[in-house]
């Protein structure tokens, strides 16, 4: 027999089955019981939250040959054809592949139809927010006027986006993210029945990394399982789904709050160093945000999607240090990485800079004087423009101090440039056209030597040094030669 994924195997069969969505339980059974179905639901919430897995279960409540209080039975021919995906009459369309009017439109002509098996026809369709407006349209029409053989069961997870001319003639149902300890139980179960040894600390920490999605959880227990089939600890977790401890994550915000880039850009060293995966270790870090944001709003009232019990005195320690406004700012900026991220190749350097810029916001506050904090009408753009500026700041005086205590003279000539910023492992200096001379001395071989040193110090590894002219048309500049690489030099212009 082929292998099933554990959240297949574990996917409830009856409403009694069911984690969490009680509300949404018990009133479908009332309905069943009492033959006072509607002809068209709405169910909608997060992913794997059992939308699609209630959808079946009510398509073979009012199917089954021998239905009890509500419960479909499990064991009667139609039951076992809509388990086994054979049933004629429960049809299945996902909504992302067919969007389109023409499949609508076949859809309204197959309704007509009498069901070929069962007593109803049932059609699910999944993510039908994706429809397109025409689709929505021919749809209304089946549903303003639908037969008495035919159920409709429509599951989003965006309902925002569903026409309210189709809301309105549908029964909604909303389904809630479940608990930590929901999961938790359920995880249990499931690595019971296969003999799976797990901590409390690993059975935690996927629960929590699931964001209240039971199939996230089962999926992420399944890819455990595959790595250690017993005696599956919180390190074994970590290490196999790429993740980053709590206490790692509440080292480097402690540097940051600390305001110590040297320990900041060793943490980053560390994460790439062991290959983790800087998107999601960017994740990791906003959920540690999401966490310290609502510890300060809430206290220990809040529940943490990232930090563990044995850390959440550390979160405390940490709110006192900084307040909602910074720590709104920080998860704005990791949140901006995370897109920086997915389009650039350069991700350890963004990653360093982003960090050093959230020291800035902390430098930042403690350089303002009493008039400028109570003004803070800065414009949002001009805000992150000196935040970057800030952070670029830091990292060129800590090059210099690096290079002054080797060789102050070199230092002299370093100092008259200007950190202009990376790309991939190119580090970009530039100079006015007035320090001709200190550019050709960086660039000879002592003095680069020397730099290319305390570069590898900081960051750990090589990087190459291009000593550039700045002229007043700025054509130097790092940002404006990205521009013209992008768009031609013809279709810049430059302004200061």
């Amino acid at each position: 027999m082929a292998y099933l994924a554990l959240y297949r195997v574990w996917r409830p069969q009856t409403f009694a089955e069911v984690v969490g969505q009680e509300q949404t339980v018990i009133a479908l059974q009332n309905a069943i019981r009492e033959d006072r179905l509607t002809h068209a639901y709405i169910f909608s919430g997060p992913r794997g939250t059992g939308k699609t897995s209630i959808a079946k279960i009510l398509a073979k409540a009012v199917n089954c040959e021998q239905p009890a209080g509500g419960e479909p039975c499990n064991h009667c021919s139609a039951c076992m054809d809509i388990n086994n995906g054979n049933y004629m009459d429960v049809i299945e369309i996902d909504a992302a592949s067919n969007r389109g009017i023409d499949e609508i439109r076949d859809l309204r002509e197959r309704v007509r139809v009498m069901p070929a098996q069962g007593k109803k026809k049932v059609y699910i369709i999944d993510e039908v927010h994706m429809l397109t407006t025409e689709a929505f349209n021919a749809l209304l029409k089946t549903l303003e006027e639908p037969p008495e053989s035919v159920l409709f069961i429509l599951a989003t997870t965006e309902p925002q986006k569903i026409p309210s001319t189709i809301i309105s003639r549908c029964q909604r149902f909303n389904f809630k993210r479940l608990s930590v300890s929901q999961i938790i139980a359920r995880l249990r179960e499931a690595a019971n029945s296969f003999g799976m040894a797990m901590n409390d600390e690993a059975l935690a920490l996927i629960a929590r990394r699931a964001n209240g999605g039971m199939r996230d959880a089962l999926g992420m227990l399944d890819q455990v399982y595959s790595f250690k089939e017993s005696d599956i600890s919180k390190a074994d977790v970590l290490e196999v789904l790429g993740l980053v401890d709590d206490q790692f994550v509440a080292d480097i915000f402690d540097a940051v709050l600390g305001k110590d880039p040297g320990a900041v850009l060793d943490k980053i060293n560390i994460t790439v160093s062991q290959g983790k995966e800087s998107m999601q270790f960017v994740r990791e870090c906003s959920l540690y945000l999401r966490d310290l944001l609502l510890c300060k709003l809430v206290g220990n009232k809040a529940e943490f999607l990232m930090v563990s019990e044995a850390n959440r005195e550390r979160l405390m320690q940490q709110t006192r240090l900084a307040d909602k406004e910074q720590i709104l700012q920080l998860l704005r900026m990791i949140m901006d990485l995370g897109e920086k991220l997915r389009f650039s190749e350069g991700q350890r350097f963004l990653m360093e800079i982003t960090f050093l810029e959230m020291i800035a916001v902390f430098t930042e506050t403690e350089n303002r004087s009493p008039a400028t904090v109570q003004t803070k009408k800065e414009a949002p753009a001009v805000k992150e423009k000196q935040d970057r500026n800030d952070a670029r700041g830091i990292l060129w005086n800590r090059i210099l101090a690096g290079v002054k205590e080797k060789k102050v003279p070199t230092h002299a000539l370093l100092s008259q440039g200007k950190l202009l910023g990376t790309k991939g492992d190119t580090m970009f200096i530039g100079y006015s056209k007035g320090y001709k001379f200190h550019k050709e001395r960086m660039e000879e071989k002592a003095n680069r030597d020397i730099l290319d040193q305390v570069i590898r110090e900081i960051f750990n590894r090589e990087m190459e040094i291009q000593f550039l002219f700045l002229d007043e048309k700025q054509e130097n500049d790092i940002v404006v030669q990205k521009a013209i690489e992008y768009f031609g030099k013809e279709n810049i212009e430059i302004k200061d």
